[in-house]
């Protein structure tokens, strides 16, 4: 191409820009544009937020990597803003940086290569060019990397000066429009905010869920109907903003309806039936292509394929009482509305509510399923069941976070109680806080850690756990669950840095890498294949400690890891089966031997220490017993034996057999909190104090120990 024409195409890539309004799409013409001026298999761009750099854009030609491509928009991860990664370098410095092979880097540069996407997906990175996206008035709104610059038989070469030069030119107009995005977005997720404080229901993360969910059924359904690249980048920059709006009809509604907890009659589900008409009348004054839109979702999301929902035809005035309106169907739904329509259930039925839990998704796939031709257009829910695992990554990106209509303040005394503060840095979080806290943990220890295996395990531990895991269901445990298994991993790290800083023991890096994975992976066992459709996982309770080994040792050698992290890391899951007197276990090494015993101690604290472990003990019960564990014939008989089953069995094994590791998570508390007190320790007396109380306070009484814990279960 010659430069006029890339100075030409330069030119009406920036007045397309201007024409977008959802940052999603703002993203992607950037990229698209960048990577086309570059010739680059792919790329990525990084946005700056309080946090540093959040992931938020990736792009690649390559197609055996698409489907990882498309569900990784919507995985979240932040990069702090310093040299020891190339984006973060990119971005502290304010300098471009080019890289000819990734896996080669100048022995004195201060930042490492990630090849954690690499791992994943047998993607190989070699060429490598990052810039800083600086506005004109020298804001920095994130940076670009774009990977594999490609000759004309699409073979990996660096980055070219001259093609430099360009990206350069171009990435000054695409930050300008980045950051017009944002505020765009800003503006609506805050109308959205004010909406929550009348419809809870009504959250930001709702509608940025069915906002990007219907942009992708949209864009697989046009992948399958051959429509071209640029109507699908238009009409996916419209919709995105117009599915945010979709219930914004709701402001109209009464409060004494909007909020009612229990169920509404059908005169107040007739009322609530006008918020899309509301909603339409909102945009009654078309003057864009946009409000065209808003329009027809507010108005129509739902109605149904076979001509049963709301409101159907009407004349402009309120009639839904009319029992001789015409109902809409099919085709004459527009088209976008019967989108949003099928993001808007998906996301209701997946999302927990006051007055509901989230359906499981096996679950939600088998309604849809049989609602195809009823509710929602077949082939809309065909582009659904296409693009599963990239529905279930929004699910994650955009979780549900209390806001300040559904938070209660607490009281003065709550507030002067240390174990509210406790409880929280005992918690820490969701599954990517806690590890993003283990890292920081691990860090302590650690200069320039390594940590591309661990977040290539994370994210596999994660899609095991959710039944994304080539081969088996999701977990079905509810005790021994996906937040156990963190809160142990949790756990384990606070444990080393313990252990770190008494002295008892200086890990080296593969030792605590191997220690990370055995926690990840303990439980394993208790998960079934997509073939065992006999009870639950916890069937294999007794036993499932050997499963897990086998489950560790088919996955790192999968991902190439060696037989002696195999080995160490099976070694060390020995230690978390309760029956087993440690003594009696073989281990390579001392190191290795004091690891399993951390693995072993966390396994319990974890457990012990939790502030709902009372509450939780029925849901171990109910394992316990289809796994065929002696003892226990009730509810009852597990909260009545948990006292002398700690002083016994559990005391002696965190104490003697263990060689009395837990008191060393005392260090931890110490550097990382400024407190001076095993909190795990104090947490488990005060349950096992709580729950004597109640052994004396009820005997054999159900009722009265479901009264008196903190927060009611169901047996």
């Amino acid at each position: 191409m010659s430069i006029p024409d890339i100075e030409k195409n330069i030119l009406q890539t920036i007045d397309n820009l201007q024409r977008l309004k959802d940052i999603n799409s703002i993203l992607d013409t950037v990229l698209l544009e960048a990577r086309k001026l570059a010739r680059a298999d792919a790329g990525t761009i990084f946005l700056t937020t309080q946090s540093g750099l959040t992931f938020n854009y990736v792009q690649t030609d390559t197609l055996s990597v698409k489907n990882d491509v498309i569900a990784s928009h919507y995985r979240y991860y932040t990069i702090p803003i310093d040299k020891t990664s190339i984006v973060g370098y990119c971005a502290a410095t304010g300098e471009q940086i080019t890289i000819d092979d990734a896996y080669h880097l100048p022995a004195n540069v201060p930042f490492s290569f990630n090849s954690f996407f690499d791992r994943k997906t047998g993607y190989r990175t070699r060429s490598v060019f990052a810039l800083p996206l600086k506005t004109l008035g020298n804001t920095l709104v994130g940076v670009m990397e774009l990977i594999n610059a490609m000759d004309e038989n699409h073979v990996p070469i660096p980055f070219t000066p001259e093609l430099q030069r360009y990206v350069s030119r171009f990435a000054g107009y695409a930050a300008a429009a980045i950051e017009r995005g944002k505020w765009n977005q800003e503006l609506i997720l805050r109308m959205i905010r004010m909406a929550e404080l009348r419809d809870p229901g009504e959250t930001a993360a709702h509608v940025q869920r069915v906002s990007g969910i219907s942009a992708e059924i949209y864009q697989q359904w046009a992948r399958n109907n051959d429509i071209d690249p640029f109507t699908v980048r238009q009409y996916s920059d419209l919709l995105r903003t117009a599915a945010m709006l979709h219930d914004v009809g709701k402001i109209g509604i009464p409060d004494e309806i909007l909020k009612k907890p229990g169920k509404l009659t059908n005169d107040e589900f007739e009322l609530i039936k006008l918020h899309t008409i509301y909603g339409a009348n909102l945009f009654e004054n078309t003057t864009s292509e946009l409000d065209m839109m808003c329009r027809e979702i507010a108005l129509n999301h739902h109605e149904r394929w076979d001509g049963t929902g709301y409101p159907g035809h009407y004349t402009g005035c309120v009639v839904l009482y009319d029992k001789n309106k015409k109902p809409k169907k099919g085709e004459e739904i527009p088209f976008f509305a019967r989108i949003v329509a099928l993001a808007d259930v998906f996301d209701a039925l997946a999302s927990k509510r006051v007055y509901k839990t989230a359906w499981p998704m096996q679950d939600i796939y088998a309604l849809i399923r049989e609602e195809s031709g009823r509710h929602f257009d077949p082939q809309l829910v065909e582009a659904l069941f296409q693009i599963t695992d990239v529905i279930e990554a929004i699910q994650e990106r955009y979780k549900d976070i209390p806001t300040a209509n559904n938070i209660k303040a607490p009281s003065m005394s709550a507030l002067r109680n240390p174990n509210i503060v406790r409880e929280q840095q005992l918690a820490c979080g969701c599954p990517e806080d806690i590890f993003r806290e283990i890292k920081y943990i691990i860090s302590l220890m650690v200069d320039n850690f390594d940590f591309d295996f661990l977040d290539l395990a994370f994210d596999n531990v994660q899609r095991i756990f959710t039944g994304r895991f080539p081969g088996y269901q999701a977990s079905n445990t509810a005790y021994h669950n996906h937040d156990h298994t963190m809160a142990v991993t949790l756990a384990l790290a606070r444990l080393i840095h313990g252990c770190f800083l008494s002295n008892r023991m200086i890990f080296s890096p593969e030792l605590i890498e191997c220690g990370v994975i055995a926690a990840f992976f303990h439980d394993s066992g208790l998960i079934q294949k997509k073939t065992d459709n006999e009870g639950t996982g916890a069937k294999y309770t007794q036993f499932h400690e050997e499963r897990s080994i086998l489950f560790v040792q088919e996955y790192l050698t999968s991902v190439g890891r060696s037989e002696e992290m195999i080995n160490r890391c099976g070694q060390m899951i020995q230690c978390t089966k309760l029956i087993t007197p440690p003594d009696s276990l073989e281990f390579e090494s001392e190191e290795v031997r004091l690891m399993g015993y951390i693995l072993g101690t966390a396994d319990i604290v974890a457990q012990m220490a939790d502030r709902v472990y009372l509450e939780r003990l029925p849901l171990l019960f109910d394992e316990l017993k289809e796994g065929g564990v002696p003892g226990y014939e009730s509810t009852v008989d597990i909260y009545s034996q948990t006292v002398t089953f700690f002083r016994n069995v559990i005391k002696k094994r965190l104490f003697e057999d263990f060689q009395g590791i837990v008191e060393d998570i005392r260090h931890h508390f110490q550097q990382r909190w400024n407190i001076d007190q095993n909190l795990y320790v104090t947490a488990i007396e005060s349950n096992i104090n709580y729950i004597e109380f109640l052994n004396k306070t009820c005997p054999r009484d159900k009722n009265c120990y479901q009264q008196y814990l903190r927060r009611q279960i169901n047996y």
